[in-house]
């Protein structure tokens, strides 16, 4: 019944707190690429398996929102099955401006209090109708003198969660878990070995979110709803690159050029790259256009490309439009990184952020950390993310690409644990038929196990009996010896108690003062003692109070004594030899040793000291 009873309670557990797959596949959908990382995930360190990056397809994602899922899930199946992915246990972590979040500070309770509180309290903490958002916070400090949590309290749209979970069923798999990304950067960042106050800004296509971590503890987190997908645009809308028709491709020309201007003297140099590549370019069309001629082919009379329809001059003058377009729209970035930095300084004047740090897409925009240094005037680093980190031999390539997918790394930390309501429920009706099969099960084999052991239970009893019977026919011839047996004890009793009677603790002298030579420490000195009926008083002089509680310590290991008690304590001071010393009385109560022998292991020799004698 017991093994029932625990199958049961481990059943329910799980239903109830769910469970956290060690191989996982984390996904980021972005809005111009998708990243996603197989992982066996450990508490320590974190094996990346296998990583893919593609292009999110056109028109898919809108501020975190997935419009055709049924398409996307094929084209996300796609791509895992070319990776040789086959983990079906999946998360995603959302980036998305309808996510709101809020820091709250709440009285320090258990784990299930807390998440009731927050709950119960959620429509304080936002000023809107949440009811069809999913409440979730993370604990990102605690003021241990106060007893209090801070808290990052998140809300998100019931029908954001949903689409997720529509992708995932038609990819049959199962979600483990849902984060948002600025609790994914936090929950990472969290256990790293920043020693500085270092922010953080994780650059998504759509949104930067800014975290401000102060040794360990989340500073300050803001979301800005500008991204690199700005700087994308900004390119792409000045027509100055035939190559550049989609944001996706505007997102690559700028990973793989320097579009962000930082000084006179790096924008001089680039004009003159930026023009002989112009006239190659010229040139090189001229040579098709001529090998073309001489082979008979017709030519192109639609080509209303840039390069041919625009002098160099004219399209030089666009493309320094470009640079200064792109870099417009990273100062809108970065200056309202400015205000999250002017707002934590506020809060904290004697802890100033030391330290910039740049993950996420953006990360790979060439120059961008070069920019924003200039910008803030504080050293800019790329974060690296391979920290607990091992990346195999088939996904080595994207090892110096770690800090692109920051947010894969830490939603398998601590994730949220989103779920929209109608997943909850289809959950818990799924839990409540396992629980009810589970307890079917069990009771039948209860019922089972209850009939086979009475069955069990007659034949053992009957073979006991009959075994009981034989034993008492053997045992008549006993009795006589038992009689004898009793008789001798009775006598031994007897003698036990008349020795009892006439036994006296001065009869142990010998035996306690060899226990006593024994036992004290060697810089104690004994001046006199006396034993009267079951009491001894001696009288100590030792160097030191501590040296005096060790001479009580080892009186009390002494077996003929039961109790130890300080008569009179008095610490004097030698004016000549300036020497300490403390003179003591003790009176001990005296006990028969339990056992026989000396400590010696001979027979105990009673000395003929009378009672009321005193050794000097």
């Amino acid at each position: 019944m017991a093994c029932v009873t625990e199958m049961l309670y481990v059943v329910t557990t799980n239903m109830k707190e769910g469970f956290m797959a060690r191989t996982v596949v984390s996904i980021e959908i972005g809005l111009t690429q998708t990243r996603l990382l197989e992982l066996e995930a450990g508490k320590r360190l974190q094996r990346v398996k296998k990583a893919v990056v593609f292009d999110t397809p056109q028109n898919t994602m809108e501020d975190g929102y997935i419009r055709d899922t049924s398409e996307f899930a094929e084209q996300l199946s796609m791509q895992m099955r070319l990776a040789g992915i086959k983990t079906r246990d999946i998360i995603f972590t959302i980036s998305s401006n309808k996510v709101i979040s809020r820091e709250v500070t709440v009285t320090a309770l258990k784990e299930k209090l807390l998440k009731s509180i927050v709950e119960a309290e959620a429509p304080d903490y936002f000023p809107m109708d949440i009811s069809d958002h999913a409440i979730s916070y993370s604990i990102i400090g605690q003021n241990k003198a106060e007893k209090q949590y801070r808290l990052m309290v998140y809300a998100i749209p019931e029908t954001l969660l949903e689409c997720f979970y529509s992708v995932a069923n038609e990819m049959k798999c199962n979600i483990v878990s849902m984060d948002y990304v600025g609790n994914s950067m936090y929950q990472w960042l969290k256990r790293s070995t920043l020693q500085d106050v270092s922010l953080v800004m994780q650059m998504n296509e759509s949104a930067t979110v800014v975290t401000v971590i102060d040794k360990g503890e989340l500073g300050v987190q803001r979301t800005i709803n500008y991204g690199i997908s700005m700087l994308a645009d900004a390119l792409a809308e000045t027509h100055c690159y035939d190559e550049v028709t989609t944001q996706a491709a505007a997102l690559k020309m700028l990973q793989e050029e320097a579009f962000l201007t930082i000084s006179e003297e790096q924008e001089e140099l680039w004009k003159k790259k930026e023009l002989a590549r112009i006239s190659e370019n010229r040139f090189r069309r001229i040579e098709k256009k001529q090998e073309s001629d001489a082979e008979g082919e017709a030519a192109a009379t639609n080509d209303v490309s840039v390069e041919r329809i625009l002098s160099d001059d004219e399209i030089l003058r666009r493309r320094m439009g470009a640079r200064v377009e792109v870099s417009e729209a990273a100062k809108n970035i970065t200056g309202r990184v400015r205000r999250v930095i002017e707002y934590f300084a506020t809060n904290h004047p004697d802890t100033p952020v030391q330290q910039i740090y740049i993950t996420g897409p953006g990360a790979s925009v060439k120059g961008i950390d070069e920019m924003i240094s200039t910008e803030l005037d504080l050293p800019v680093e790329i974060y690296n993310v391979t920290e607990g980190v091992v990346f195999t031999n088939t996904a080595r390539e994207f090892e110096e690409r770690g800090a692109e997918f920051l947010a894969c790394f830490g939603a398998i930390v601590n994730p949220l644990g989103l779920r929209p309501a109608d997943a909850i429920l289809r959950e818990k009706k799924k839990n409540i038929a396992i629980l009810s099969a589970t307890i079917f099960i069990a009771a039948a084999a209860v019922i089972a196990y209850l009939v086979v052991d009475a069955t069990l239970d007659i034949r053992y009893e009957k073979k006991m009996k009959a075994l009981f019977e034989e034993r008492i026919e053997a045992a008549e011839s006993i009795e006589q010896l038992y009689a004898v047996y009793q008789a001798s004890q009775e006598s031994i009793a007897s003698m036990a108690a008349t020795d009892a009677l006439s036994f006296s603790v001065a009869e142990q002298l010998n035996d306690i003062i060899a226990a006593l030579e024994r036992a004290l420490p060697s810089r104690s000195l004994v001046h006199s003692f006396s034993i009267t009926g079951d009491s001894m008083t001696i009288n100590f002089t030792t160097v030191t109070k501590e040296e005096a509680a060790k001479v009580l310590m080892q009186l009390k290991t002494i077996p003929y004594i039961s109790e130890v008690a300080v008569a009179g304590i008095v610490e004097n001071v030698d004016e000549t030899t300036n020497r300490t010393e403390v003179v003591f009385t003790v009176n001990c109560t005296l006990q028969k040793k339990p056992e026989s022998t000396s400590p010696d292991g001979n027979e105990a020799q009673g000395g003929a000291t009378t009672e009321g004698t005193e050794v000097q």
